[in-house]
């Protein structure tokens, strides 16, 4: 995984949850043409999914700490 990658990207799609994080991988792999923004987001969300599933308690606890960053 790149470590350039935005970690507020990241745990917005994380605080999506992994079923939508999936239905979202399904709609871009069904496009045709695939741009670089679309590769760039599919890549994402594959870093996303993996997150998800292999540290689920580490995913929850980095949304939570940003929401709290966003709050304060």
């Amino acid at each position: 995984m790149n470590v350039n990658r935005s970690v507020v990207r990241d745990t917005l799609a994380m605080s999506k949850g992994i079923a939508n994080v999936e239905k979202e991988i399904s709609f871009w792999e069904a496009r045709s043409n695939k741009n670089k923004s679309i590769k760039k987001r599919l890549e994402r969300l594959y870093a996303v999914r993996t997150h998800l599933v292999e540290t689920p308690k580490e995913a929850i606890d980095l949304v939570n700490q940003l929401k709290e960053i966003n709050n304060g």
